[in-house]
């Protein structure tokens, strides 16, 4: 049996998030989990990029600042690495990601705030990128 028109239209979105670069900085995948539950990724593709990610009234670059705002008020650094990772492939700056993280400050805090800089500069450093003043 095939997979559902949700994994399709997941595995569409997911895509364009990927790093397609000769060597590529990060990659959307669950194979790691695999071994614990065989439809793990199915709920994901499906849910989050089939149903959530698909929606079609903000922007890839809206989402995935949403994204790395979410994660980095809610002190989750590896998921916020791959999500700063894919804003920069689908044409984020460095400076938009940083002062979307330093927004977060009155709402969040200096130590959640400070903890999401470090991952986006490492990040930036492992991606060869700097911040333009």
């Amino acid at each position: 049996m095939g997979k559902s028109k949700r994994y399709e239209r997941g595995m569409e979105i997911i895509r364009e998030y990927e790093d397609k670069s000769e060597n590529p900085a990060y990659s959307i995948t669950f194979e790691d989990l695999m071994d614990l539950d065989s439809e793990l990724e199915d709920y994901i593709v499906e849910f989050a990029f089939g149903d959530i990610y698909s929606r079609e009234t903000l922007s890839h670059k809206q989402k995935t600042l949403i994204t790395i705002s979410s994660l980095a008020t809610q002190g989750l650094e590896p998921q916020m690495r791959l999500h700063v990772n894919t804003g920069l492939t689908i044409g984020l700056t460095p400076k938009e990601i940083v002062n979307a993280i330093i927004h977060l400050l009155p709402y969040t805090g200096f130590p959640r705030v400070l903890n999401a800089l470090k991952v986006a500069k490492d990040v930036f450093t492992q991606r060869g990128v700097k911040v333009e003043k």
